[in-house]
C-alpha cells in the first residue's frame, strides 16, 4: 500500500506545474482532484504516511532513506507540528486525550509525551524519539476507523470543522426536498438514466486514475466506508447515519444530510488558472457549477435546462485555503499576513447584474471563541490581514468566511507567547532569570529547553514559566541564551 501511495504523491509532486485543464479528467470518472481533500483510503496508514503531510520537525534525510523516499518531501507545515503540540503545555489534559501518559484534568508537561532515559555510557539522560511516530499517540483501529474520523469533531459529526462548507452537517437543518421518488431532476447515487449515465453522483465520483496526480482513486463507496463514521463499535453512531433503507431508488436524500444542494452547488475549482471563477463558465468537471450544460446534466440527466443562470443556492463558492505567508506569530505585536488560496473572491450572476462575494477572516481561539477581521486587500487566491496584538498564546484555525456560513477548510496559526529576559541576577555561582514565556524544562540533550552562559551550559535548579535558577559555576557574566520550547532569548550580563 504504501508504495502505491508513494508512485502517486511523486506523480503529484512532479506534474504539480502542469496546467489542470490539459491533464484533467473529461469527463470524469474520477473526478479531479484539484479542490479538498483527495479521494482515497486513509484508515490503514503507516507513520511515512501521516510524513507526506505532517512532517516532523526532527524529519530526517536518513529517515527518509531508511524508507526509500527518491524525491524531497514536500514543504506541508514544516515545524509547524513541533510547535503545534508544545503549545499545549500548561494548558488542561482533556478527556478523552490521545497523550499516551497524561492525565485528564492535570495539566501538561513535556514527559506526558516525551520518554526520556538515562544513558550510563554518556551520563546523561536523552530523549527517546518515540514522538516521530504520529500513530503512537493518534491510534487508529487497524482497517477500521481512519484516524483523522475518531476525532471528538468528527463523532460530533461536525464534518465542517475540516472540511468547511464543502458538506454539510448532518443534522443542521439544512434543506432537504422531500419527495423520494427519483427523477431525471433528482439525482441517484449511481446507475443514472441519462444517454450516457448521467443523472447519478458515480457519473464523476468513482473508481479510477486521476489524470492531475496519478492517483488512484477507489469507489465512492470505498472512500465512506473508510471513514469509520458510522461503523459499529466504533462509537456511538452506526450505520443509519447513511442509510434508512438499502437498495432503494431515494438513497440520495439521506446523502444530502451531508451533501445538500446549498454545498453542492457552491463546489467549483479555477480551471483555467486565471484567477476568477465563473459560475456556468468554467470548464467541465471541475465542479458543480461550471459549465453549465455539461455539469448540470452529469448531475441531473438533461431534464432541467442548462440556461448558464446560477443554479439554486449557488453564489458564495466554498473558498479554498493553501497557505499562510507566516503561520506562526508572536503575542504582543500586531503582524500582517497573507492568506493564499482560491475563490476567496467570486462573482455571483444575479437576476440584478454580476455581484462580487468576498471573503472575511476567521480566527477561533483554543477556547472556541470566534473573531472575525476584514483583510486589507483580497483578490481571488491571495488576501493581506493584520492580526491584532492581544492574541493569547495558542493553536488557532484560521478560516476565509463568505456570507453567513461558506466558511473554507481551517489552517493552524500558531501564537506564540513572548521569550524574554527582564532581569539577571548572581549569587556566587547561582543566576537567576526573571522574563516569560519559559515555558517548562525537560532535563535531557536535546531537548530544546538549556542555559547557557558564554560557552557554559548551565544545570538548572528551577524551571517556571517566569523565573529559572540555575548554576553556571565561575560563568556568571558574558552573553546568556535561555533556550525555550516556544523559542530563544538572549541578553548581556555585565561583569561587575
Amino acid at each position: 500500500m504504501f508504495k502505491r501511495l508513494l508512485l502517486q504523491l511523486c506523480a503529484l509532486v512532479v506534474v504539480g506545474g502542469i496546467s489542470a485543464t490539459s491533464w484533467a479528467n473529461v469527463p470524469a470518472p474520477p473526478v479531479n482532484q484539484n479542490i479538498g481533500i483527495p479521494d482515497g483510503v486513509f484508515n490503514d496508514l503507516a507513520r511515512e504516511n501521516c510524513w507526506y503531510c505532517h512532517i516532523p520537525s526532527r524529519l530526517t534525510p536518513e529517515n527518509l532513506d531508511d524508507i526509500g523516499w527518491t524525491f524531497q518531501p514536500p514543504e506541508v507545515k514544516p515545524g509547524v507540528i513541533t510547535d503545534r503540540h508544545h503549545f499545549r503545555v500548561g494548558t488542561v489534559i482533556q478527556n478523552p486525550t490521545d497523550s499516551p501518559f497524561g492525565v485528564p484534568g492535570e495539566t501538561y508537561e513535556c514527559t506526558d509525551c516525551h520518554i526520556i532515559e538515562f544513558n550510563p555510557d554518556a551520563g546523561y539522560f536523552e530523549v527517546v524519539e518515540n514522538f516521530v511516530n504520529c500513530l503512537n499517540c493518534h491510534q487508529q483501529i487497524p482497517a477500521q476507523a481512519s484516524v483523522h474520523h475518531l476525532t471528538a469533531p468528527a463523532q460530533a459529526l461536525n464534518c465542517q470543522h475540516c472540511h468547511g462548507a464543502r458538506i454539510d452537517n448532518p443534522g443542521d437543518g439544512h434543506y432537504i426536498p422531500t419527495g423520494r421518488t427519483p427523477t431525471l431532476v433528482t439525482p441517484r447515487t449511481s446507475n443514472g438514466k441519462g444517454p450516457n449515465g448521467e443523472g447519478a453522483c458515480d457519473f464523476c465520483h468513482n473508481a479510477g486514475t486521476d489524470d492531475v496526480t496519478g492517483r488512484v482513486i477507489p469507489t465512492n463507496d470505498v472512500n465512506h466506508h473508510s471513514t469509520g463514521i458510522g461503523q459499529p463499535g466504533i462509537s456511538d453512531l452506526d450505520c443509519s447515519i447513511c442509510h434508512d433503507q438499502m437498495g432503494t431508488d431515494w438513497a440520495i436524500r439521506r446523502c444530502e444530510d451531508c451533501h445538500g444542494i446549498k454545498s453542492i452547488h457552491n463546489i467549483q475549482f479555477d480551471s483555467n488558472d486565471d484567477g476568477v471563477i465563473t459560475i456556468g463558465g468554467e470548464d467541465p468537471f471541475f465542479g458543480h457549477v461550471g459549465s453549465s450544460p455539461q455539469d448540470c446534466n452529469g448531475c441531473h440527466g438533461g431534464y432541467i435546462m442548462a440556461s448558464g443562470m446560477p443554479a439554486p443556492f449557488s453564489g458564495p463558492i466554498v473558498p479554498e485555503l493553501s497557505g499562510l505567508s507566516k503561520q506562526r506569530v508572536t503575542t504582543g505585536t500586531a503582524e500582517t499576513i497573507t492568506v493564499s488560496g482560491q475563490a476567496l473572491t467570486n462573482e455571483v450572476r444575479t437576476f440584478m447584474g454580476d455581484m462580487e462575494v468576498k471573503s472575511r477572516v476567521s480566527l477561533t481561539a483554543p477556547d472556541g471563541t470566534t473573531l472575525e477581521l476584514t483583510p486589507q486587500t483580497i483578490s481571488p487566491s491571495a488576501m493581506d490581514v493584520t492580526l491584532p496584538a492581544d492574541l493569547s498564546p495558542g493553536n488557532y484555525y484560521l478560516r476565509a468566511v463568505k456570507g453567513s456560513d461558506t466558511m473554507s477548510n481551517p489552517i493552524v496559526l500558531l501564537v506564540g507567547p513572548q521569550v524574554a529576559i527582564d532581569e539577571v541576577s548572581s549569587n556566587g555561582t547561582t543566576l537567576t532569570i526573571t522574563g516569560g514565556g519559559f515555558g517548562t524544562y525537560l532535563n535531557a540533550v536535546d531537548s530544546g529547553t538549556s542555559v547557557t552562559m558564554a560557552t557554559t551550559t548551565c544545570s538548572v535548579d528551577s524551571w517556571s514559566d517566569s523565573e529559572i535558577v540555575a548554576n553556571c559555576g565561575t560563568a556568571v557574566c558574558g552573553s546568556l541564551e535561555v533556550e525555550s520550547i516556544f523559542g530563544s532569548a538572549s541578553k548581556e550580563v555585565s561583569c561587575n
